[in-house]
């Protein structure tokens, strides 16, 4: 039998320093991901969110009649691992005829795809939330006229359709004050963040920047003026005119980004047809169980 080939072996073949590569140029541009969501490692091939049902609010005491409350499960969401790769080959023809540098730039093309991918990943709650590709624990799209609850027959929708504006903004924030808990309850939800895509950006800072009334001649404060972040997502969101408001500790609790495996680099050289191999690999996905962090609008 012959002997375990190694890297050590076919040191021609196998171009080490294109890993520092794609290591530079995968590191080059911060991830927004950790803006908006949590980040944690999947320790098994399918994992689940649970909503937690609610206990009810306080009710008056007497003595020795305290009146406690049975809390139970709320919906469950499944989530499911999603590999992604994508690899490039050369031959050895290439590598040794002074080519070089094209090398380097696809090791940096591969960087580029990696970390878009990523990033594509992550924004997925915000370009499919409006349909059935993005769904919460009760199997409806993320945002929704019609949310259901476990517990109860009530309904609720953290959707509209009103063009980005100072008065829509106030409408969002108003409606998203008033979500009720999965028992029908109060709940303490407090719109401090505005996601929008590029072509609303201007638009948005003017809002949360301005000291006076936006697009008018009127000489009144700006109520929005300070109350809210802003998320931009830069060439993520596919439509030009949704816009998104959320909680954003609430958002962070319950958009949760999963990595079963982080972004690898591989490389690997074949005796037979003299070609090298590189190759980039993540394994990861988004979920969440809940909906009552956000608040969508879809514009036509």
């Amino acid at each position: 039998m012959p002997a375990l080939a190694t890297q050590a072996n076919w040191p021609r073949i196998v171009q080490k320093d294109l890993s520092i590569v794609f290591d530079d140029q995968y590191r080059q541009n911060e991830s927004m991901l950790g803006a908006f969501c949590t980040m944690k490692d999947a320790t098994q091939g399918t994992e689940y969110d649970l909503e937690v049902g609610d206990i009810g609010e306080l009710s008056e005491f007497s003595e020795g009649s305290i009146q406690f409350s049975s809390p139970t499960e709320g919906y469950r969401k499944s989530v499911e691992e999603v590999q992604w790769a994508r690899g490039i080959k050369a031959t050895r023809q290439l590598l040794r005829n002074d080519l070089y540098n094209v090398l380097r730039q696809r090791a940096a093309a591969l960087a580029d795809s990696a970390r878009d991918r990523r990033e594509s990943t992550g924004a997925s709650p915000f370009v499919d939330g409006f349909t059935s590709v993005f769904t919460t624990g009760d199997t409806l799209s993320l945002f929704n006229t019609a949310h259901t609850n476990r517990q109860n027959s009530n309904t609720q929708s953290n959707r509209g359709t009103s063009a980005f504006s100072p008065a829509a903004v106030d409408t969002v924030r108003i409606a998203m004050s008033k979500f009720r808990t999965n028992m029908g309850n109060k709940m303490a939800v407090r719109m401090d963040t505005l996601i929008v895509p590029t072509d609303l950006n201007e638009r948005a800072y003017e809002l949360i920047k301005s000291s006076g009334k936006v697009d008018t001649a009127n000489n009144n404060r700006n109520f929005h003026q300070g109350k809210y972040s802003l998320i931009v997502f830069e060439n993520y969101l596919s439509d030009v005119n949704n816009w998104f408001a959320a909680d954003s500790k609430l958002m962070k609790r319950y958009l949760i980004y999963r990595e079963w495996e982080s972004t690898q680099f591989f490389r690997s050289g074949e005796f037979d047809t003299m070609v090298s191999k590189y190759a980039t690999y993540q394994s990861n996905n988004i979920s969440c169980v809940d909906w009552r962090w956000g608040y969508g609008s879809i514009v036509s």
